[in-house]
């Protein structure tokens, strides 16, 4: 089974963009649970001080003990999910360093993005400097991509290596062309989204036509070129397979309406939106939707929502009343708590998020970020990924992208 690390790292820096990467994940021993695993989950960093969990690696060797690959890299995914990059980082540079086993161009792509998290983009570009020639693969040269791709600052830098893949011919998957999709879109350079979905179409790259289709309505969304978003639109509408809308693309197609001042088709594209929303997702969808709504001036719709999750929410107090009397304590709940306001894009709600930049966690939408794994994926492969630069995925698909950066869910970069 395969795991993500983006969704972690979204929650720990909530407007940086970076690169998610997977191992692989098997069951861990009886022995990684009562020794290596449990050492090092114990060694936590302390307010001002920041404590190494190295030595740990250390005196498990010395006493003799086998190290299987696997465990380690369940030991990194373990500190990524407590949001414990610098350890994380600390153990993938001790495989590094002890030589306890022949890494992989999977474990130079995690070390590269724990980099980038914890040291910034300057210090990943040396490390991939760095690296001799048989270690730079498809997954290492897309980590670095992932990273030019989230700013317009480092388009040069981003054309440079998608130039570079193309001579390597490691551009036979999708995840380097959905990035590219999502830096044009940044840019406001249409053209640019046309011409790279032509290549990819050109060089018969295996793709999900429900991520494709979602990154592009994403990328001319957030231009806004309503005019290339209805063409397209129109052009999937009756193809086969289906289009199918993820309910993240349409909150940002909806947002391009407003910005080009027609609110009767934002309307429109909210009330499709709300259709396909997953159930799973129906509480941090319905706030950004009803936020939508009152700034699309359709106001019973707000109204709508509104009560219904005021309605969920009394339903909780209650519920937490009952607990707290039971356990003799109080409950902390007040009905202001779940009407947040707006932040950022189309408005937060309580202890969701929505902005324009983030991505979705589990309770957090934006107009160029993505969703949590749980919900829908990752652009470029399903399960629990996420890309905190945007997109949308589904099922195990795998590999990283997202519709500007980041890796995608339970699948491999194969």
């Amino acid at each position: 089974m395969m795991q993500s690390l983006g969704r972690y790292s979204k929650r720990f820096l909530l407007l940086r963009k970076t690169q998610p990467i997977q191992f692989s994940r098997t069951l861990t021993s009886a022995k990684l649970n009562d020794t290596l695993y449990s050492r090092v989950m114990a060694v936590e960093n302390r307010f001002l001080w920041r404590v190494k969990v190295t030595p740990v690696l250390n005196e498990w060797l010395n006493q003799g003990n086998y190290i299987n690959p696997t465990d380690l890299r369940t030991v990194i995914i373990a500190l990524c999910e407590s949001q414990r990059f610098d350890h994380a980082l600390q153990v993938s540079e001790w495989i590094t360093k002890q030589g306890v086993f022949e890494i992989t161009t999977e474990d130079v792509a995690s070390r590269l993005y724990l980099v980038e998290i914890n040291s910034g983009l300057t210090e990943a570009e040396k490390l991939f400097k760095s690296l001799p020639e048989n270690m730079k693969d498809d997954s290492v040269y897309t980590t670095l991509l992932s990273f030019y791709t989230k700013s317009k600052k480092t388009r040069h830098e981003a054309e440079a290596t998608y130039q570079k893949m193309r001579e390597l011919n490691f551009l036979s998957k999708p995840y380097p062309y959905y990035k590219m999709i999502y830096l044009y879109g940044l840019l406001g350079e249409t053209n640019m989204v046309d011409e790279i979905l032509r290549q990819m179409k050109e060089n018969g790259v295996d793709h999900e036509k429900i991520l494709t289709d979602n990154n592009v309505l994403k990328a001319y969304a957030s231009v806004p070129d309503v005019e290339a978003m209805e063409k397209f639109l129109k052009g999937i509408e009756d193809e086969t397979p289906p289009f199918v809308l993820v309910w993240q693309t349409g909150i940002s197609m909806a947002k391009a309406y407003l910005k080009c001042g027609s609110s009767r088709k934002a309307i429109e594209m909210l009330r499709r939106t709300e259709r396909v929303v997953d159930a799973e997702s129906r509480d941090a969808a319905n706030k950004v939707l009803m936020e939508m709504y009152g700034q699309a001036g359709a106001k019973q719709d707000e109204s709508r929502l509104y009560r219904r999750i005021n309605q969920k929410a009394k339903q909780g107090q209650r519920m937490r009343a009952c607990r707290s009397k039971g356990s003799g304590g109080r409950s902390s709940f007040h009905p202001g708590y779940y009407y947040g306001g707006c932040g950022g894009g189309c408005g937060g709600w309580g202890s969701s998020r929505a902005d324009d930049n983030g991505g979705m966690d589990g309770s957090r939408a934006d107009d160029n970020g993505g969703v949590d794994g749980s919900h829908a994926g990752d652009v470029d492969g399903g399960g629990v990924g996420v890309d905190s630069d945007g997109g949308i995925g589904s099922g195990s698909g795998g590999g990283c992208g997202g519709c500007g950066g980041g890796c995608g869910g339970c699948g491999g970069w194969d």
